[in-house]
């Protein structure tokens, strides 16, 4: 019989069991211990003291075992925190990174631009590749804290968010995640890339994506709890990882507005190549923004 277990017994010990394949062994442990009691850390630090039923013991024991075949913690409590939202995650999606909170930001200031013009209109604005929903559904939310303050200025005209994947299974998270958030008003697509949004030609403001990138040969080295569970088709870019830039840089061009911008997150050592090709297609007054290792993130220009 699994008899009930101090909790401090229990962070030392699995910090320690983990401590050979994660390097944030004890957080990892912290962490499973906060889901399964509904707690946060300052009240797990508390109750060190406190014993963990059997039950709970069991289901921590399940998820302890699926962290030490080095599953992403993400996956294992089906949450990552993004933009101040925590999103539903399972294998089906990329599990949102930090980086790209980057592209979020620059979405709502742009929105805000075009709002603060003495031109009212509607504006479109579409998420290609979006996997969960992070971007197009943290943008939603976080226009929305700004909404009013553009209506009492009588600014505001209907503004649309998008958010598209060729991925059906990538598409269910997205959808319990715009209805966790309330976002009923965010439309999600299924399409190969343009395929499916013919309504939208010449008709969308923004264009955002953070699409698969990775190398094809590069995936084999990547650290396992991102090859063996993140879901390849929203990984691999092809032979230089740029198939999926080439695609949406040449056939973004006719679904955007003169005037329209097109933004993407980019892998670390890809951003000029995307900027060249930007400059092909007949793109113009681009510009990058650096996450903080101090890489060209944020990849955008505009079409004129």
């Amino acid at each position: 019989m699994n008899l009930a277990v101090l909790i401090k017994d229990i962070i030392e010990k699995y910090s320690d069991l983990l401590s050979a394949t994660s390097p944030t062994a004890r957080l990892d442990v912290e962490i499973i211990l906060c889901h399964i009691l509904g707690w946060d850390r300052v009240k797990l630090m508390i109750n060190y003291g406190q014993d963990l039923d059997s039950d709970k013991m069991s289901i921590f024991e399940d998820m302890i075992a699926k962290r030490l075949d080095q599953m992403p913690i993400a996956y294992i409590i089906n949450k990552k925190e993004f933009m101040g939202l925590d999103f539903y995650v399972d294998e089906r999606v990329l599990i949102p990174r930090p980086d790209t909170e980057l592209l979020v930001e620059d979405l709502v200031e742009s929105i805000g631009e075009i709002e603060s013009t003495k031109q009212v209109r509607d504006i479109n604005v579409l998420d290609m590749c979006t996997g969960s929903g992070a971007i197009i559904l943290s943008g939603a939310s976080q226009w929305k804290d700004r909404e009013d303050q553009y209506a009492r200025e009588g600014k505001i005209g209907t503004i649309k968010f998008i958010g598209v994947d060729i991925s059906k299974p990538a598409l269910e998270v997205a959808g319990i995640n715009r209805e966790s958030f309330g976002l009923d008003e965010v439309e999600l697509v299924e399409s190969d890339l343009f395929t499916n949004l013919s309504d939208y030609k010449g008709n969308l403001d923004i264009i955002v994506s953070n699409p698969p990138y990775i190398e094809d040969q590069v995936i084999e080295g990547l650290e396992r709890d991102v090859k063996d569970y993140e879901p390849r088709l929203a990984l691999a870019g092809g032979n230089d990882g740029m198939d999926f830039y080439n695609r949406i840089i040449e056939d973004a061009y006719d679904y955007l507005k003169q005037g329209g911008k097109l933004v993407f997150e980019s892998g670390h050592d890809q951003a000029e190549k995307i900027l060249k090709k930007m400059a092909q297609v007949g793109y113009t007054k681009a510009y990058t923004k650096k996450d903080i290792q101090g890489f060209d993130r944020l990849v955008a220009a505009y079409k004129y």
